[in-house]
């Protein structure tokens, strides 16, 4: 009977080890996953007091386009999406990325750089890590290095959205509208909700010089976010000779919050083709004004 009692008794505490065992793991990778979507409902690309601004190529006299953070912040992966490197990010990692998030936030884009790119080289499968320095050398303005870390980005996540739009941003700064065409595509295939992928896919197209009518139906789905988009529709019905329809985009354009340096070059403009009094300051002729 004693023998008995005494092989139940193991065999229990075997049982019990097993569970604490695989209660353990099943709790690791719960925090970390937790940890994770944290992550991603926190990005570094974003800030609710700091608002992202980058200018596509200088020859472009429409350059100047606002992102609203609303459109910079990726979807939380779902459990079933987080890819397993991103389970195992180290301790020292994620610290640079938080120093990266606090530089950011205080408005030091080169400090916030330096701190992703130390996260990266600590563990170079960190896939938010490469995206989130990629928008701080878009933001700096070294163009080429943010594609290359989209792309790295990319090699480690290939249907991540958000990562393809990032990286048509970043080659239309550099002047490669069919590649930014690509991605813009791929990134409106993953997710077709987001206007900033609309609005890069229209300006890859105008910088090809595909004025057509999938560009312009872009342009529109876009200028709720990006008045610019406004602006572009006004330059391209002024090449086509039709005057409401320019000063239907000016006026809309107008109704957002447009930029300081644009509003009053738009208020001109409308009051020119409008045939109204002119404001102090605009110019006599009517012409195609130069945006920023």
């Amino acid at each position: 009977m004693a023998g008995q009692f005494l092989v139940t008794a193991r065999r229990q505490g075997s049982y019990m080890k097993r569970m604490i065992v695989s209660l353990f793991i099943v709790l690791f990778f719960a925090s970390q996953l937790a940890a994770q979507r944290a992550l991603a409902r926190r990005p570094i690309g974003t800030s609710s007091a700091v608002e992202f601004r980058t200018y596509l190529d200088s020859n472009d006299p429409l350059s100047l386009f606002h992102m609203p953070e609303s459109n910079r912040a990726p979807k939380p992966p779902s459990a079933n999406s987080v890819p397993v490197t991103q389970l195992r990010i180290p301790s020292k990692a994620m610290k640079e990325f938080e120093r990266a998030r606090k530089a950011f936030e205080s408005g030091d884009i080169r400090t916030s750089a330096d701190h992703l790119q130390r996260a990266v080289q600590i563990y170079p499968d960190f896939i938010e890590g490469h995206n989130a320095l990629g928008l701080r050398f878009v933001q700096i303005g070294e163009y080429q290095k943010a594609v290359t870390e989209h792309e790295i980005a990319l090699s480690l996540d290939p249907r991540n959205a958000q990562t393809h739009q990032d990286l048509s941003l970043a080659l239309l700064l550099t002047n490669r509208n069919q590649e930014a065409e690509t991605e813009a595509r791929q990134a409106l295939h993953l997710d077709p909700q987001p206007a900033a992928s609309r609005y890069f896919l229209a300006r890859a197209l105008i910088g090809q010089g595909h004025f057509t009518p999938e560009a312009i139906q872009l342009l529109h789905q876009s200028e709720h976010t990006f008045p610019n988009a406004s602006l572009v529709l006004a330059q391209i019905h002024f090449t086509e000779g039709r005057t409401e329809q320019v000063i239907a985009a000016l006026n809309r354009y107008l109704q957002a919050p447009p930029d300081p340096d644009n509003k009053q070059k738009a208020e001109c403009w409308v009051a020119q083709l409008s045939q109204q009094p002119v404001p102090t300051g605009c110019p006599t002729e009517v012409t195609r004004p130069s945006f920023r």
